[in-house]
């Protein structure tokens, strides 16, 4: 018998809801330290963390034995038995030398956002106006706000700041670039 795989929706950008099979779920978090460290996984801009950087980030101390230790007691642990609970399955991939969040059974609009955002950039430096436009309006949809409105952490404020800047930055100014330099005889759709 094969067991039906699951996939987990996660919005970042505008709020923070996880939902499977379009009902929310996790809605009653253990504690807010947990939640917080759970989002900090969540982070676009890095595919894993090391043990250092999430000791740092979350202890304010490098990593060691006992840092190591406090963290796996005090949030992954805990963690572990919330999303199995709550999600039926743990995304949490604890290796030797990093923690990450496995990306197979979680669909996480910001990754869609990045990733649409930064293929847009390239396509643009290849002069490909036209499909670097689409990619910019994909990414222009997919922004419903800051990511993580509300949630503190180092983590997580570092990446709503650089996610923020990719959508001023890249993707609003990207969006007007395509748009002159791929119309016909240099003609703007845009308004004043």
């Amino acid at each position: 018998m094969i067991i039906p795989v699951t996939t987990v929706d996660i919005q970042t950008l505008g709020s923070f809801k996880i939902s499977s099979a379009g009902k929310p779920v996790a809605l009653e978090w253990p504690d807010e330290t947990i939640k917080v460290f759970f989002c900090s996984l969540l982070s676009p801009l890095d595919l894993y963390f090391t043990w250092d950087r999430i000791c740092r980030a979350i202890l304010g101390v490098p990593e060691t034995r006992s840092s190591r230790c406090q963290i796996e007691e005090t949030f992954i642990r805990p963690l572990n038995r919330f999303l199995m609970k709550e999600l039926g399955f743990n995304p949490l991939i604890a290796g030797k030398e990093n923690l990450r969040i496995d990306q197979k059974r979680i669909h996480l609009d910001a990754i869609e956002f990045h990733r649409a955002a930064i293929e847009g950039l390239n396509l643009m430096s290849l002069d490909n106006h036209v499909d670097a436009l689409e990619k910019f309006n994909s990414a222009n949809s997919l922004y419903a706000g800051c990511y993580l409105p509300g949630m503190h952490g180092k983590i997580i404020e570092n990446t709503r700041h650089e996610l923020e800047s990719l959508y001023k930055t890249a993707v609003k100014d990207g969006m007007r670039q395509s748009r002159s330099t791929s119309l016909p005889h240099g003609k703007s759709t845009l308004r004043p």
